[in-house]
């Protein structure tokens, strides 16, 4: 929209409205304006100095430090930044166009200058010049000679002040006038100016401006002899001129008296006749000269030479003409019988035309290719048969939405981004509750104004709304309600009113058809799937005691199948349970009841009996691998250790703690603090394999820092993870053991001090044990193997003593290293 200074429209609307001054000699002045309207300059500077004033392209405040452009057309103010994206976005063909007014630009701005563009980048200074302004005069061009008289200044120039001496229409009078009154200067005289046709004058009453074309008429007469007439209007051409050329022969008698004039109506005299001796030199073809004296009068014949005319004809190829193949005769050359090569329009072939079509066929020889060239637009291609075009322009409209999402591209096909919408609404654009509005003009698809004000709908649930104003749908409501789970498990009060349902994450628990389990699927909406039941069947099998596994098929009392073996993994060991190996149930039962079947056959052979209680213990139905050389070289070992006191061989090598010398210390000088640590830590340990939770944590009380680094080290041999908390002297240290990851030690630190503290070594040849015939992880270890160990421990260590105080002690010089007391190895 072009916005216009509201003075000089009201001016303008004074001028209409006043009659024409008859006064001679009289200065003419305008009505005087009053001050009750701001003009759109005065509203300008007051909102760039304020920094009210929004960009059109971001929305954002225009401030009194930014680089600004304004538009020559309608004045608007924007951001610089903002104006060179835009038109970077929007350019098509090289032209932009403004945002606010829509008017077409070629150039894009790259520079911040004044308003009046005599300073590049002003400086603002407050309270001095206004914003975006140079402080000096305005000097900006306009329509008249004055330049703008203010300082500088944004918006429109006003109207010239100037006093200028002006004639009236017809010149007859001069008036002193203001520069920019457009009021008409007429004297009321008769206007008496010579028209154009430069014959007439004007006989109007005195005007501005040119006056109207003659209306009168003149008579011509021609040239011929035939002297003919005719009426035209009178003007510049004809009104000079009483005689015209009517387009016919002439047809006057030549000064010879034989021939006739044969050009068009022309005023006289007539040429002399162009057949006199002195005018023809040669034969009609050129090539043979006439002797002096051979024709006397025009109307002798030119001699003709004989000879062939061969002169050029406007056919055949460039550089290649063809010639007239007639004897030399007089008038035109006839039609040429040959052939010209003819190029097609694109190029791509030529054809041969007879030269009598020659000139109806030229550029109309079309082959049958087709141009495949890209159009303007890059998204087309050019299927024209022979097509000559230099520059392939696409025709067709391009359609895509615009950017407003209302209005289709209108344009011709191009490149890159379509043009904003160019339509523009005059009407005010209001938010939702009416709060804020955007003044004309308005951009088609723009957003409304962004509001602060809450929300005035009511919602369906009857919640007040906590978000501001906005355009369309309200967001879901985020009030916190009370509602149940999909399978009424639970009650929860921190749910959004918007959200109908959930899911508290517990399993369904809802009975199946089957009658035998449950539903599994994690809490879920709706009814649970009532298809056949697929879960595995919990009912115990009769020879082994493991669950049947297979697809649920006790629905109605059903039995489960016999013919399934057993597929459940267990740990198959050899009777003195040194080797074991991973098999399943049904491999093992089978190779256990053929050991059974061996055992009793001989048995029954040797006249013996089977205890069939020994039999069927639970431990004995495992034992299905037999001993090999190992084990029996191990059994031999065991008692031959036993026999010598040598050591308890109930205990493994890895079952024995390595403690660190910081935790022995500590045990050796505070024994009380330290079976307290290890008190504290086996009853969290087992708390924690009894416990349905994953992890079970204890808190020491604070402590120093080498008590603390005692707990961090005793931790690591029972699984624990150890953390210290807050700043001293108040740190202390939070122990967390794992159901799957914790285990008991098979001997406490104190333990192993007195089984240090009660050794001694055993003279003689010692044979080292062998390793241990079972492997024991510190996870699987039970509680009650630590007080069994440490039982017998203690009872081979009082007789490991008694025996030392019975032997005599080896010699100093010839020391026997003891295998057996060695610290086991990694």
């Amino acid at each position: 929209m072009q916005y216009r200074d509201e003075r000089v429209e009201r001016v303008a609307k004074t001028e209409k409205a006043a009659s024409p001054a008859k006064a001679k000699n009289k200065t003419v002045v305008d009505p005087p304006v009053g001050n009750t309207a701001m003009t759109q300059r005065e509203r300008l500077t007051e909102q760039l100095d304020k920094g009210t004033l929004e960009c059109l392209v971001c929305c954002e405040r225009v401030k009194q430090t930014d680089s600004v452009w304004w538009c020559s057309n309608c004045y608007h103010v924007l951001h610089l930044r903002c104006i060179r994206k835009w038109a970077t976005s929007s350019l098509v063909e090289g032209k932009w166009r403004c945002p606010a007014c829509q008017n077409t630009n070629e150039e894009v701005p790259t520079e911040y200058r004044c308003m009046c563009g005599a300073v590049r980048s002003p400086e603002y200074s407050r309270g001095t010049v206004s914003a975006h302004t140079c402080g000096k005069s305005c000097r900006r061009p306009r329509s008249c000679p004055h330049p703008c008289t203010l300082l500088c200044h944004p918006g429109p120039c006003p109207p010239c002040q100037a006093t200028i001496s002006k004639q009236c229409g017809c010149g007859a009078e001069t008036r002193s006038v203001l520069c920019s009154s457009k009021l008409p200067q007429l004297c009321g005289r008769e206007c008496k100016r010579t028209l154009a046709c430069g014959v007439h004058k004007c006989q109007r009453e005195c005007h501005e401006g040119l006056c109207d074309e003659c209306s009168e008429t003149v008579t011509q007469v021609c040239h011929c002899p035939a002297a003919k007439s005719r009426s035209v209007p009178c003007t510049a051409e004809t009104g000079a001129c009483a005689t015209w050329s009517c387009g016919a022969a002439c047809a006057r008698v030549l000064a010879c008296g034989a021939h006739v004039c044969r050009r068009v109506c022309h005023p006289p005299e007539c040429a002399p006749c162009p057949l006199r001796p002195e005018n023809v030199h040669t034969c009609p073809c050129g090539n043979t000269r006439i002797e002096k004296g051979q024709r006397k009068s025009c109307t002798d014949p030119i001699p003709l030479c004989g000879n062939i005319c061969a002169k050029p004809l406007p056919c055949g190829p460039d550089g290649d003409k063809h010639f007239c193949k007639q004897l030399c005769h007089e008038g035109p050359c006839p039609t040429c019988p040959d052939k010209t090569l003819l190029p097609c329009r694109c190029g791509h072939s030529s054809r041969e035309v007879p030269c009598a079509e020659l000139p109806e066929m030229a550029n109309n020889v079309l082959c049958q290719k087709k141009c495949n060239k890209k159009l303007s637009c890059g998204r087309h291609r050019c299927r024209t048969v022979c097509c000559a075009a230099q520059s392939h322009r696409c025709a067709v409209v391009c359609g895509r939405t615009l950017s407003c999402q209302l209005h289709r591209c209108e344009e011709f096909c191009h490149t890159g981004h379509c043009a904003p919408c160019p339509r523009v609404s005059f009407e005010e654009l209001r938010c939702e509750c009416g709060a804020e509005v955007a003044l004309p003009p308005v951009r088609c698809g723009a957003r409304a104004p962004a509001c602060s004000a809450p929300c005035r709908r009511e919602r369906p649930c009857r919640h007040p709304p906590h978000h501001s104003c906005h355009t369309g749908d309200c967001p879901p409501c985020v009030v916190l309600t009370t509602k149940m789970c999909h399978g009424r498990h639970e009650e929860r009060k921190t749910i959004p009113c918007s959200q109908e349902e959930f899911s508290c994450g517990l399993p369904c628990g809802k009975p199946l058809p089957c009658g035998k389990h449950t539903c599994v699927k994690t809490c879920h909406k709706g009814p649970c799937d009532t298809e056949k039941c697929r879960q595995p069947c919990a009912e115990k099998r009769a020879g082994c005691g493991h669950a049947c596994a297979a697809p649920c098929h006790v629905a109605g009392g059903g039995a489960c199948p016999s013919s399934s073996p057993c597929r459940r993994a267990v740990r198959a060991t050899c009777p003195c349970s040194r080797r074991t190996a991973e098999r399943t149930c049904h491999e093992n039962a089978r190779d256990y009841a053929k050991l059974m079947s061996t055992l009793a056959a001989t048995k029954m052979q040797e006249g013996g009996s089977v205890d069939i209680s020994e039999v069927q213990r639970p431990g004995a139905m495992l034992k299905t691998l037999e001993c090999d050389d190992e084990c029996r070289m191990e059994a031999r070992c065991r008692q031959l250790a036993l026999a010598l006191q040598i050591r308890n061989p109930d205990v493994s090598a890895k079952l024995a703690p390595r403690y660190s010398e910081h935790v022995r210390a500590t045990a050796a000088r505070e024994p009380a603090f330290a079976q307290q640590v290890h008190d504290c830590l086996t009853e969290l340990v087992q708390r924690a394999k009894k416990s349905k939770q994953k992890t079970r944590a204890h808190s020491f009380p604070s402590m120093n820092r080498q008590k603390r680094q005692f707990i961090h080290e005793l931790c690591e041999h029972f699984g624990c993870e150890s953390v210290a908390y807050d700043a001293e002297p108040n740190r202390n240290v939070v122990a967390t053991a794992d159901r799957e990851k914790s285990w008991l030690p098979a001997m406490s630190v104190l333990e192993v001090l007195a089984r240090e503290a009660g050794k001694r070594r055993v003279p003689g040849p010692v044979l080292r044990a062998p390793p241990p015939a079972t492997h024991v992880p510190p996870t699987a270890t039970p509680a009650t193997s630590t007080s069994r160990t440490t039982g017998a421990w203690a009872t081979l260590t009082s007789t490991n003593a008694w025996a030392s105080r019975s032997q005599p002690r080896p010699a100093p010089a010839e020391p026997k290293i003891d295998y057996f007391d060695n610290p086991p190895e990694n």
